[in-house]
């Protein structure tokens, strides 16, 4: 408790100069000893998951944790089985109660679609007006209705049965107060009629989000507008009549693609943001040329005047450009048996990054084509196998057992490295140049015949530094 009340006080001091902080604190003991790490999903375009703080909970379970909000957000922590979940509001304090423990299984573990059961973080002393407890009543609500009607909404198709279940929501959880609930109320609603009339996707587009406000980080929001503007280029060069609306857009025109989109009925700022989602979605659909796409993305960053966007802009480019062929190879800080950090470095050589869990049959079988290889190209390629175990202890007996010749490290920020290096499934790797560019990203397996791609690579790149010499 002392820990907590010290956290308080300098909260209560500092707090103002970071904008309004949210605390957590509580006890967990069979935690004890276990990493807790916050995140949130800022905005729709990219959803990648944005950190909001971090700690190790205390022999004892005790935790406490602070965080700067400017506006009420649903927030996330990954406990294993359960994914906690809770809204929070700028400049509140919350005492939590997590789940009992329960570990993954190694087949859970090593699945790349296993996905957490979500779980409403208890919260202690809440009251029935709180805002947690009527974003939860509402959505126990709203389930209830989908769960009885599903077969009128997404078979028979049924606007009567929609207007029936969005008048009975009305009257049972009625507008009040909280924008955030009012949010969740209208994007929930939004769902349904997309559901029900999937051949009104322009209209209903327009109803939710021409002119209604933007709430680029609430996850009802996020969600229908991903379900109305996911590959918006894409689909419209299906229909031959979007030609000319398309024509600025596939030529990576920032300002004249919202223009159109303004013209279209959408004001400045969902213009904007369906734009940057356009361009974003274009360069992975692998549809559309990727130069233009980033160049609409480059034009967004220095022309959109709705700063809640600008301000995310740099983040969403980061995540087509940062790993890039060509490109620098993300920072990655690494930590080994002694908790020494290290910095990755090529130092001179070409690096081959394998990231890897021990629990994962095919990763083991990759390290062990791994020893053949390091002994052949040792002289001209580094090899470095990253493990990212939820135990470090699990990677350090396989080491043991194997008598590998690497020194076995881990990120330090394992969520940090697996969104920086886009890792889904394990293992993954890259081949990283001497002067710490990306080469292959990601590259070949050794089970793959990466071994002569690198040959190949290494050959032609001797070439050239003679020739320029």
């Amino acid at each position: 408790m002392l820990r907590f009340i010290l956290l308080l006080i300098s909260t209560l001091c500092f707090g103002s100069l970071f904008g309004q902080m949210v605390s957590l604190h509580g006890q967990a003991i069979d935690y004890a000893g276990k990493e807790l790490v916050f995140y949130t999903y800022r905005e729709p375009v990219s959803h990648q998951p944005h950190q909001l703080a971090r700690t190790t909970i205390e022999k004892d379970g005790i935790f406490a944790l602070t965080f700067s909000v400017t506006q009420t957000i649903e927030i996330y922590t990954d406990l294993e089985k359960y994914r906690g979940s809770m809204v929070v509001e700028p400049g509140s304090s919350y005492q939590i109660s997590l789940p009992a423990f329960s570990p993954r299984t190694a087949q859970e573990a090593a699945s790349p679609y296993f996905e957490p059961t979500l779980y409403w973080l208890t919260i202690k002393g809440a009251k029935a007006s709180d805002l947690n407890f009527l974003v939860r009543e509402f959505l126990t609500g709203y389930n209830r209705e989908i769960t009885l009607h599903t077969v009128e909404i997404y078979q028979k198709k049924s606007t009567d049965t929609l207007k029936a279940i969005i008048s009975r929501l009305e009257k049972r959880y009625p507008t009040g107060k909280f924008s955030y609930l009012n949010t969740l109320k209208t994007c929930s609603f939004g769902e349904m009629e997309l559901a029900v009339n999937q051949q009104s996707k322009e209209r209903i587009a327009k109803k939710y989000f021409a002119t209604s406000g933007i709430a680029l980080a609430h996850p009802a929001y996020q969600y229908l507008f991903n379900a109305l503007f996911s590959d918006y280029l894409k689909n419209k060069s299906q229909d031959f009549r979007q030609k000319e609306f398309l024509k600025k857009a596939l030529q990576g025109n920032f300002e004249g693609f919202v223009a159109q989109l303004s013209g279209a009925g959408y004001r400045k700022e969902a213009a904007e943001l369906i734009a940057v989602k356009s361009f974003y979605d274009g360069f992975f659909s692998g549809k559309f040329d990727k130069p233009s796409m980033l160049k609409g993305l480059k034009e967004a960053e220095a022309l959109s005047t709705f700063e809640p966007l600008k301000d995310l802009l740099p983040g969403i480019l980061s995540k087509i450009t940062s790993l890039q062929e060509g490109n620098s190879a993300p920072e990655l800080m690494l930590r080994n048996q002694k908790d020494v950090s290290i910095r990755l470095r090529a130092n001179g050589k070409f690096l081959y990054l394998a990231f890897f869990r021990s629990d994962s049959k095919e990763s083991r079988a990759e390290l062990d084509s791994l020893v053949s290889m390091n002994k052949k190209l040792g002289s001209i390629l580094t090899i470095v196998p990253v493990s990212l175990d939820k135990n470090f202890a699990d990677a350090t007996k396989l080491w043991n057992i194997k008598k590998y010749p690497w020194e076995l490290v881990a990120p330090v920020q394992p969520d940090l490295a697996i969104s920086e290096y886009r890792i889904k499934v394990v293992p993954t790797f890259y081949l990283i140049a001497p002067d710490q560019k990306l080469i292959l990203s990601p590259a070949l397996s050794p089970s793959h015949n990466f071994e002569a791609l690198f040959l190949k690579i290494y050959r032609e790149s001797r070439f050239l530094q003679k020739r320029n010499q």
